[in-house]
């Protein structure tokens, strides 16, 4: 429901009805605290959304900490390996950008924790470990 509202938006030709940041992460927080098992994929595929929209030169879309933080989030909530390597991978999007507003921070890496905390994976811990090592690197460099 809060996607199609949020599609309405994007459609209106209405100039003062168009949707920003804050309208995206509510989406994407819904999808993040729907329990669906595609709740991962479908948060992942609205942030796209808003990144390609930024791309056409909507600059109030533009991604903030907040949309990829809740985008891991909604991959940890749907557990699995995969979900877990997804979470993942967005956290390396998120480490080598050279947009300093989406970089990491402790809620980015607490979520990917998450992830691997409920893949079920036999090497989880690993994973784990290896996540939190890159995050304590990353707070000695500042």
């Amino acid at each position: 429901r809060a996607e199609a509202i949020l599609e309405g938006m994007e459609n209106s030709n209405n100039q003062r009805i168009h949707p920003d940041t804050v309208s995206y992460n509510i989406v994407l927080d819904a999808w993040a605290r729907s329990g669906s098992k595609d709740a991962g994929f479908e948060a992942e595929r609205v942030l796209n959304r808003m990144l390609e929209r930024s791309k056409q030169g909507f600059t109030n879309v533009e991604p903030d900490i907040n949309s990829y933080n809740t985008v891991m989030n909604a991959w940890a909530k749907t557990g699995g390996v995969d979900s877990a390597k997804r979470a993942e991978a967005i956290l390396e999007r998120m480490e080598t950008t050279k947009n300093i507003k989406i970089r990491p921070n402790t809620v980015s890496y607490s979520a990917v924790l998450d992830a691997w905390a409920r893949s079920g994976s036999k090497d989880a811990g690993f994973q784990a470990e290896c996540v939190l090592n890159r995050m304590l690197e990353r707070s000695k460099q500042g």
